[in-house]
């Protein structure tokens, strides 16, 4: 994802946070709390079990802006500091304190401390919240995910790949999904013509030369192989099906269809963790390695590497009459 920073619940972003956690169950807290977003907001701020910052994820963009943040609770964060709540409740700790201990009580059914309960995981779009579920997958070692989750969320959370456990009430279905993830890999091929009087981009990166690639697009043969290799594996496509000529405007800059292609397959559960790619082309391109290199992996936010053939006289691409890409990509798949 592009300009992500990974951070934690803070005082700075702490409102942004719980307006997301409220706004993904708004029934589910409405039914526990009467003014559910101050509640959840005083817990948070003071570290009340299980509203727990330390135990967060959250995506910001360059500006500071939440886009997205999953919390959870390990059984150990049951356990103990439950006393606070009564500073946060005050006189209304008796119902609802009633009804926090009944839902506490049924979370620990069959809750054993290799399972992590997720209170949340609500982003601006749906492939923010995966990719949250990712990094959270990637990154910790629980075997199970615990959700209870509000009917009106079910498709949501089925597309994650979770199932349903068991029904408590009308309102609310308890889910699980293993902490679990498949790899994959898929490869792309691209071919483009040399013309006159056209710009030569490679990975997004203009070369100064003067010819270039024919294309509808910008023609960047190294992206519609890296296009091709992420959208076959993931989504059973090829470039021209996704981007139909007649619907992309003409000059299109490839890196933008790129990142189109990242939030399509990451809304999949795919996530790409390598890219291995060889550019056959009778000019020399060694010296731009590191900036193509550079430019795809801020992108595809995983390491990108890239041979520079000449064919040896072999192949039409030697005799300068085109350029061919060819890319292997690995995906990660929870």
């Amino acid at each position: 994802m592009l300009n992500l920073r990974i951070t934690k619940i803070n005082e700075k972003n702490y409102k942004e946070c719980v307006t997301l956690i409220y706004r993904e169950k708004k029934e589910y807290f409405d039914f526990l709390f009467k003014n559910p977003i101050k509640i959840i907001e005083k817990a948070v701020s003071r570290s009340i079990p299980p509203f727990l910052p330390e135990n967060s994820i959250v995506f910001e963009d360059n500006k500071g802006n939440v886009l997205g943040v999953l919390l959870f609770a390990p059984k150990s964060a049951f356990r103990h500091g439950y006393e606070k709540w009564f500073k946060v409740l005050g006189f209304k700790v008796f119902g609802t304190g009633l009804k926090l201990s009944s839902i506490i009580g049924q979370i620990l059914i069959n809750f054993t401390v290799d399972d992590v309960y997720m209170i949340s995981v609500s982003g601006k779009s749906l492939d923010v919240e995966y990719e949250l579920l990712y990094h959270f997958i990637t990154s910790h070692e629980f075997s199970r995910i615990i959700a209870d989750v509000p009917k009106s969320i079910l498709e949501k959370y089925r597309i994650f790949g979770f199932v349903e456990s068991q029904v408590f009430n009308d309102r609310i279905v308890r889910m699980h999904k293993k902490m679990s993830y498949k790899t994959a890999s898929g490869i792309g091929w691209d071919t483009h013509p040399l013309v006159k009087d056209r710009k030569l981009v490679l990975g997004g990166i203009e070369i100064p030369y003067d010819f270039g690639l024919k294309g509808h697009s910008d023609a960047d043969v190294l992206v519609h192989s890296i296009i091709d290799s992420l959208i076959g594996v993931s989504l059973k496509m090829d470039i021209g099906k996704v981007f139909p000529e007649d619907k992309v405007p003409e000059g299109m800059s490839s890196m933008k269809m790129l990142e189109e292609v990242l939030r399509m397959i990451k809304s999949k559960g795919y996530f790409p963790t390598s890219i291995d790619c060889v550019i056959i082309s009778k000019y020399k391109l060694g010296q731009f390695r590191e900036d193509i290199a550079n430019n795809l992996s801020d992108t595809l936010s995983c390491p990108v590497s890239l041979k520079f053939k000449t064919g040896n006289e072999v192949y039409p691409e030697s005799k300068g009459l085109g350029i061919t890409s060819i890319c292997v990509s690995n995906l990660i798949v929870i």
